[in-house]
């Protein structure tokens, strides 16, 4: 099947079919490895790239043009999560440079090591506690990465809506954590 030409495994697999899917999978998986690998800091971060452009690609399979490149397509998808990858980086590296500033913490020291698993432990019970809908908001956008359109498309909600949720979950959180401990919430789960 991966010698089969992309227009018709499109067409195939736009009614369902999973034999066109894996088609696409052998024929496209180990490039997109290899690009991914180019940019992405090790194998896992690439090997989960390459899983979202899959999930994304099958998620999107009815929206797909037979007569559209899918190589396109599918590159366009990878280099849009590798983007997303590094932008969630820079956010915590922001936010690790701003912790250690307003706490004047100097990062050599041990005696300032922090616990980031308890820490993610905490902010999973609080996320367990939260309404459904708001629980559900706050793990599509921090745990899966989708974006607020994303995610109100999802739902089926307004992007307000999840807007508001979102920041009901902020709120809920960094009461419940208290102080500084915030900011680390962000680091964690960012």
């Amino acid at each position: 099947m991966p010698d089969t030409p992309d227009t018709e495994l499109v067409k195939v697999f736009a009614i369902d079919e999973t034999k066109a899917f894996e088609g696409l999978y052998l024929k496209y998986g180990r490039k997109l490895l290899e690009f991914a690998g180019h940019y992405m800091p090790s194998k896992d971060d690439a090997e989960e790239v390459v899983q979202k452009v899959f999930i994304k690609l099958w998620q999107k399979r009815h929206e797909l043009k037979h007569n559209e490149s899918v190589k396109g397509y599918i590159f366009t998808i990878a280099y849009n999560e590798i983007r997303k990858a590094f932008v969630k980086q820079k956010r915590e590296n922001e936010l690790l440079q701003s912790y250690y500033i307003e706490h004047d913490i100097n990062r050599s020291e041990d005696s300032d090591e922090i616990d980031y698993a308890a820490l993610a432990r905490k902010v999973d019970t609080i996320v367990e506690q939260m309404p459904e809908k708001r629980k559900m908001v706050y793990l599509l956008c921090k745990k899966e990465g989708l974006t607020v359109s994303e995610v109100a498309e999802h739902l089926q909600l307004s992007e307000k809506t999840v807007k508001n949720q979102l920041t009901a979950a902020y709120r809920q959180i960094r009461e419940q954590l208290q102080g500084g401990l915030a900011i680390l919430l962000f680091l964690t789960l960012y």
